[in-house]
């Protein structure tokens, strides 16, 4: 089968760059993958990955969409240990003030640490025909020519051409900025300080927990400012990962992380309560949550794409991360199935890609900010339709907590396999806005 292109290069070799290899190994002759880091032959943390010993959720969305791109990776998940959680059931969330009514919200989710979760991606892409991952290799810039990317040049000095570009660099990552600074691409850069900071350690699960499935997601609302989540993870693990807002400082212990657990519920304490420690505690601080708006920029190059952290990067307590990345590179291999079988080219990819892009992370960005601006700890004026926002928010809550239909309907919103767009003109429509109304002249 002829190919769309010859090589594409893909800078960054976290889930979104894997989940890019592989949407693009089908229509390239040769990925190259470039990364600074050293990549572990198995599940390991990297340095270059800060937050990659907390805990990570990939929601339904980005599950659904790596098994498009890679057939039968979720049975690998499984097979290397992850847990398949029932959503509804098996994950109990304290929100707003209560813990979310058990029901079955017809899905599944895998559970696993990031270091597994990206071992297991980068193993299957690694095998893709034409794929080669370098690590240890540092890109200076992106090489852009007559509005084209046209490859990138590394910290040696040597130039690796290319008809294709992604860059998954995060949003710590300078290609963009250099991109910018170069004066090839010109955007927005959207910022809003949600000031938050996390501490996460393993445990061995005590012989009374092994085997089970469930696992603690605690959000309360404001004026509470301490959060936590513990999931079951491979090897007869639990992860907890714990948090605050503002000036406040998570534990820095493994002593202090047990007391902290204390405030979340019962079930959670006895879990680690005990328990031996299987890693040293880490932390973590995300002061900003930042999007570039490539999607509208006034200059930007032929031939290159941001995916993931590289063009939106949220408060990671709503684990969208990684789902955003994967949704993303699904949506490039559909772009590029259909160019090739319509034989478009590539001409136009990138008009097509941003803005389909942008959509994703958009959905992402307002479901996390519009949760981050309730809480005072977030800084900067609020949007004008926050208000609105939340009452919609406060009346879906409220919706769900009577109404299975309205429960399951909220689950499948955050786990990005439906639009909020959905209660302005789906089946749910009329009772919402009747609801809605109610709670606004009440």
């Amino acid at each position: 089968m002829t190919k769309l292109g010859g090589t594409a290069i893909v800078v960054g070799a976290g889930m979104g760059g894997l989940s890019a290899v592989a949407a693009l190994a089908r229509q390239f002759a040769s990925v190259i993958v470039l990364d600074r880091d050293t990549l572990p032959d198995g599940a390991a943390p990297r340095t270059a990955v800060g937050q990659g010993a907390h805990t990570h959720q990939l929601l339904k969305a980005g599950e659904l969409s790596l098994e498009r791109l890679l057939p039968g990776i979720t049975g690998e998940f499984i097979a290397a240990g992850a847990r398949e959680m029932l959503v509804g059931r098996d994950v109990k969330v304290f929100d707003f003030g209560g813990w979310m009514e058990d029901c079955d919200a017809g899905f599944t989710v895998t559970s696993l640490s990031r270091p597994a979760y990206e071992s297991i991606l980068r193993r299957r892409v690694a095998a893709l025909p034409g794929v080669s991952i370098r690590h240890e290799t540092s890109v200076k810039r992106f090489v852009v020519e007559g509005g084209t990317c046209v490859g990138a040049e590394l910290d040696d000095g040597t130039t690796i051409g290319a008809d294709f570009c992604v860059d998954a660099t995060g949003m710590t990552g300078p290609l963009m900025r250099q991109l910018a600074e170069d004066g090839h691409a010109a955007f927005e850069t959207e910022d809003v300080k949600i000031n938050v900071a996390y501490a996460s350690a393993k445990f061995r699960q005590k012989p009374e927990h092994r085997g089970q499935s469930t696992g603690f997601f605690f959000l309360p609302g404001p004026p509470g400012k301490q959060f936590g989540f513990l999931l079951p993870i491979e090897d007869d693990q639990w992860i907890l990962s714990v948090g605050a807002r503002g000036g406040d400082s998570p534990p820095k212990t493994i002593e202090q992380l047990r007391d902290y657990a204390k405030a979340f519920d019962k079930r959670v304490h006895d879990c680690i309560d005990g328990a031996e420690a299987t890693s040293e505690i880490r932390t973590f601080r995300k002061a900003t949550a930042t999007r570039r708006k490539a999607w509208e920029a006034k200059t930007w190059p032929q031939g290159l794409i941001p995916i993931g952290d590289a063009l939106s990067s949220v408060n990671p307590t709503y684990g969208q991360g990684m789902t955003v990345a994967a949704c993303e590179a699904d949506a490039l291999a559909g772009m590029l199935d259909k160019r090739a079988e319509t034989d478009a080219g590539l001409d136009g990819l990138v008009a097509e890609y941003l803005p389909a892009a942008g959509d994703i992370a958009a959905r992402a960005w307002s479901l996390s900010i519009n949760s981050d601006y309730v809480y005072p700890e977030t800084e900067g004026e609020r949007p004008a339709n926050f208000v609105m926002s939340r009452a919609m928010a406060n009346t879906l809550r409220k919706l769900a907590a009577e109404d299975l239909e309205f429960r399951m309907f909220r689950l499948r919103l955050v786990h990005m396999m439906e639009n909020a767009n959905a209660l302005r003109d789906g089946p749910l429509a009329v009772r919402f806005f009747t609801a809605l109304q109610g709670s606004i002249t009440s």
